[in-house]
């Protein structure tokens, strides 16, 4: 698919140097259940994922509401039958609620009628929880099918999030915004473990080391003056106490040197107003 590429020389409002989401994959144990399988992971894996809903989303949202932050979720529907509290508690902050598949499932392959369903059935479940669909979307495990930015079109979705080729976002010629996200500023790369024989990963970084190579690359990406940085989060990895403290202060370090803090709806309706507005003036 060609992209109609709008990153360069982008300016975003009020001369803000760069746009900045803070977005949060609530997955829980279907993370685990993604990276090891569902046959295969063990007790005290699913107890990690559990953490998410159990400890770290109240940490996110209470730092959240401390700064009065826009953000987006991230929610497969099965989480919001099985955690419908903590749903309630995303959806009762006005954050946006956005697609994250159903049961996070990321196999390739996946026919196009199953994914409809679980689209439907997703999209029934957000408007249940948030009063709306969701126009958003982000591949589990940044799994996508090869439909699936054609499908999420169709469908009346303004975005998707979960490509990687830029630092900035485009419009493909379905109309699609892609805002792009980067491994190195996902909280799995750094925190994620695991134990299982299967996929066993131990990603132990202190929090002051992600600290400085965030710090790093949102000053290089400021300095450019036309990108956006998307932070890939998980409450059951960045809620932990040492971690969500660290990302306060990230948070606090870009807002203090130009960052435009906003949520993939927002942006991405600037990015597709400033194309419409830029593709016009071409004429």
């Amino acid at each position: 698919m060609i992209s109609l590429k709008n990153g360069d020389g982008i300016q975003w409002p009020e001369g803000k140097r760069i746009a900045v989401m803070l977005t949060f994959d609530f997955d829980a144990e279907l993370l685990r259940y993604s990276v090891i399988g569902k046959r295969k992971i063990g007790f005290a894996d699913v107890s990690r994922g559990q953490y998410g809903p159990k400890e770290g989303l109240k940490r996110c949202l209470a730092m959240l509401q401390r700064h009065q932050l826009p953000a987006t979720f991230f929610l497969p529907g099965e989480i919001i039958e099985k955690y419908p509290e903590q749903c309630r508690e995303i959806a009762a902050g006005k954050y946006e609620i956005a697609y994250h598949g159903y049961d996070h499932n990321n196999t390739i392959g996946i026919p196009e009628e199953e994914e409809t369903g679980n689209l439907e059935k997703s999209e029934g479940l957000i408007q249940e929880l948030s009063g709306r669909k969701p126009v958003g979307a982000r591949g589990p495990l940044d799994a996508l099918q090869e439909y699936s930015l054609d499908l999420f079109s169709r469908r009346g979705y303004l975005y998707d999030s979960t490509l990687k080729d830029c630092d900035w976002p485009y419009v493909l010629e379905n109309g699609l915004v892609e805002l792009p996200t980067d491994v190195a500023v996902d909280d799995f790369s750094y925190f994620y473990f695991s134990y299982a024989d299967e996929a066993p990963i131990n990603c132990s970084y202190l929090p002051d080391d992600v600290y400085a190579m965030w710090q790093d690359a949102f000053d290089e990406l400021a300095a450019e003056g036309d990108k956006i940085m998307v932070l890939k989060l998980h409450p059951q990895l960045i809620g932990r106490v040492s971690r969500i403290a660290m990302l306060e202060r990230f948070i606090l370090y870009m807002q203090q040197r130009g960052a435009w803090i906003a949520d993939c709806e927002t942006v991405a309706r600037y990015v597709k107003e400033f194309y419409r507005v830029k593709e016009s003036e071409t004429k």
